[in-house]
């Protein structure tokens, strides 16, 4: 009888170090995947700015015409600018 319960006891044991491994698989895949979202997030910072400057620049060389395209464009920008940099900011936390 003692065999058996030493024999459950050495299989709780592996069962728990294979639980700790796809654990810490699982949170492996979580900071990778941060870190893609972190530089997916950064790529449209800079492609927002681009267009952010490029979009005010045209607002300021159209601003006396009726058009206003381009100034849409610089406010929708700025809004893709600023929800790419809240979520760098989130992901920078979550990665610290």
């Amino acid at each position: 009888m003692e065999s058996t319960d030493d024999h459950s006891g050495r299989d709780a044991g592996r069962a728990a170090r294979t639980g700790d491994r796809a654990e810490f698989a699982g949170s492996d895949v979580w900071r990778l995947l941060a870190w893609g979202a972190l530089a997916i997030c950064s790529l449209l910072a800079v492609f927002a700015l681009v267009q952010l400057y490029g979009s005010v620049t045209e607002a300021i060389d159209l601003w006396v015409e009726p058009r206003h395209q381009p100034l849409m464009h610089a406010a929708f920008n700025l809004v893709v600018l600023l929800g790419s940099l809240i979520g760098i900011s989130v992901l920078v936390r979550e990665l610290n």
